[in-house]
């Protein structure tokens, strides 16, 4: 068990609860990381009302702007997707010095393509981070 991010007990349901706190977002992403760790971005598409439209995961060591444009051009396939979070995890490797220059890029890519990121979090051994 990833001793990181606990096993929720209240996980708000797709389409009719609004997923706004950060404890709310780690519970679905909780449901669907990979244990143990490994290299792994999984994002959460919301509606304007903040409600679970989607979610999917990608399997790369890549870093996020690397993978960016892979992540809008699934997230605005997913019917009534305003926004997305990304929490991607790193097998033994926190943070990198690159991480605000990436979310504040990636950020931008997201705005272009009509779509709102609202957060990137980093889950490492031992720890989770907002990089934001």
């Amino acid at each position: 068990m990833l001793h990181t991010i606990t096993p929720p007990i209240d996980v708000p349901r797709a389409q009719l609860d609004p997923i706004t706190t950060l404890a709310e977002k780690l519970s679905v992403f909780a449901l669907a990381i990979s244990r143990p760790l490994r290299n792994e971005t999984v994002v959460l598409c919301t509606d304007h009302q903040q409600r679970g439209v989607g979610i999917f995961i990608f399997d790369s060591k890549l870093k996020l702007t690397q993978i960016i444009d892979r992540i809008i051009g699934a997230a605005i396939n997913v019917d009534a997707t305003t926004s997305i979070s990304i929490l991607s995890s790193r097998g033994g490797v926190g943070r990198q010095s690159s991480d605000s220059a990436q979310f504040s890029m990636a950020k931008n890519r997201c705005q272009d393509a009509g779509l709102v990121l609202t957060d990137w979090l980093l889950v490492a051994h031992g720890d989770v981070h907002v990089l934001n």
